[in-house]
């Protein structure tokens, strides 16, 4: 038996235009759920992040300890279900220190369901908003994201992968292609984040 956790994300200050519910495994670590919502959010993933629970820190392995007061955990060697959620906990993610994004994910509850059936996860079940912008913060995408609503259009392009330029517009957001990239994305970003040369 498995038991799917299902938590919804939502980039702070917008939490009406761009969000997300996810389902994953509760045998995932911390540091697994910082990649799938980099992936599903359209992160570049090449930032530090760390997830803030209960006055503890999970931290990405590059992050340093900023503070000696705050208790500072490795987000890849914690499992979600060794933190004791509750539903309607609330977690709080931070990523890129310079141009700062905060993810307000909120825990929904779980469902036990058949072995087999744990391949199927990470996944999107719901879902609004294209997603995030690397290099900027989340205020100055509010801003972008209230001259796309005061114009009907947009006019903004962003780096949606190597050497590729794209306009950039919220409203255009397609699950069903999310999911069908989620996986292998987050396999992706897990390898930038953990493997480390030697």
């Amino acid at each position: 038996m498995t038991n799917v956790l299902t938590f919804k994300i939502a980039i702070e200050g917008l939490e009406n235009k761009i969000w997300r519910e996810i389902e994953m495994n509760d045998t995932k670590t911390i540091a697994d759920l910082a990649y799938t919502i980099l992936a599903s959010f359209d992160s570049l993933a090449y930032h530090l992040y760390n997830i803030n629970y209960k006055n503890k820190v999970f931290k990405c392995t590059q992050s340093e300890k900023l503070f000696d007061d705050v208790e500072y955990l490795d987000a890849t060697k914690t499992r979600l279900k060794n933190i004791n959620l509750m539903p309607n906990d609330t977690l709080t993610m931070n990523y890129d220190m310079g141009s700062p994004t905060t993810f307000i994910i909120t825990y929904l509850g779980k469902e036990t369901i058949d072995g087999y059936q744990g391949m199927y996860y990470p996944k999107v079940v719901k879902g609004k908003g294209k997603g995030m912008i690397d290099d900027i913060s989340q205020y100055e995408l509010k801003e972008i994201i209230e001259d796309i609503d005061k114009q009907g259009y947009t006019d903004y392009e962003y780096t949606a992968g190597y050497e590729r330029e794209e306009p950039y517009d919220y409203k255009n957001y397609n699950i069903r292609n999310d999911n069908k990239m989620l996986k292998g994305l987050v396999l992706e970003i897990k390898d930038g984040y953990e493997i480390t040369e030697s």
